[in-house]
């Protein structure tokens, strides 16, 4: 099993410990059905007891829930691609609108396990068209999205959550570059991606090298994500855990205001591509 497999499992319990808290800020029956199978006492500890060790990415996940659904909400755009989307259930739980095509991009063993614990259980995507595409983002995965039927013509609504961070930043400005030339007028870029002071707090030393440790370790960073995207030729809007309503009441960091220096910081970015010639 590849690091980010192991990610993309960690990532599938945080989602079913939500799911299973009466206050919850979503309903995930795949990451539920996932951990049930996989990790019966962790489930069963759960259902018995809400935690709170999760809630960051749970506040993350409505987060991106939230920009999905309004940028499909838009009649043009029933085109929705996933990078790294591991076990991600939105294909299965989100009210899609008629017609929408949503693409799932990870890698070969990912997509095969996907597949395999979907026969298992009997999910199935009734709200969209889903279409697996094994491909690895750090190696030429547009073509493997083309040959799945993917059509650059059309807006896309982007989904790159919980996995920029692994690349280094050369292959980051890569997947965002590839996203960018594959990208209509008018697409949606929604992405989450950690600050560069992070990486220099001293409070995140432990974990880090906990990442690193297990094979898993953080490479890249973005100081300025409004600066950084609006020269590709987007105009987005950045937004941190803590600020989102559904933080209130939940165990999320707070940070100081964007001017204070030496903070760890996630950035939560909805991104409209507004300059396709800047872009190209």
């Amino acid at each position: 099993m590849s690091s980010l497999t192991e990610t993309a499992h960690w990532i599938a319990c945080a989602r079913a410990a939500e799911s299973l808290r009466p206050d919850r800020l979503f309903e995930d029956p795949l990451a539920v059905e996932f951990i049930r199978r996989t990790a019966p006492e962790l489930y069963a500890d759960l259902r018995s007891a809400p935690s709170s060790r999760f809630d960051s990415l749970a506040v993350r996940t409505r987060f991106f829930d939230d920009c999905l659904m309004r940028a499909v909400s838009k009649s043009t755009h029933r085109q929705v691609v996933v990078l790294a989307a591991g076990m991600d259930g939105r294909a299965f739980r989100l009210p899609w609108p008629a017609g929408v095509t949503l693409y799932e991009v990870d890698l070969p063993e990912a997509v095969e396990e996907k597949a395999g614990f979907l026969t298992a259980c009997g999910l199935t995507a009734d709200r969209c068209s889903r279409v697996p595409v094994p491909a690895d983002l750090t190696a030429d995965w547009p073509s493997a999205l083309f040959d799945a039927g993917f059509r650059s013509d059309l807006p896309t609504v982007w989904l790159v959550e919980g996995v920029l961070y692994y690349l280094t930043e050369d292959q980051v400005d890569a997947v965002v570059g590839q996203v960018t030339e594959l990208s209509a007028p008018g697409s949606v870029l929604c992405l989450e991606q950690v600050n560069t002071d992070l990486y220099r707090a001293p409070w995140m030393r432990e974990w880090l090298q906990k990442m690193r440790d297990e094979g898993r370790p953080w490479r890249s960073g973005v100081a300025d994500p409004e600066t950084w995207l609006a020269d590709r030729g987007w105009h987005a809007a950045v937004r941190e855990p803590c600020d989102l309503p559904e933080a209130t009441g939940r165990l999320v960091p707070r940070t100081p205001p964007r001017g204070v220096s030496g903070a760890a910081r996630t950035w939560l970015v909805c991104a409209d591509l507004v300059n396709a010639t800047a872009a190209a």
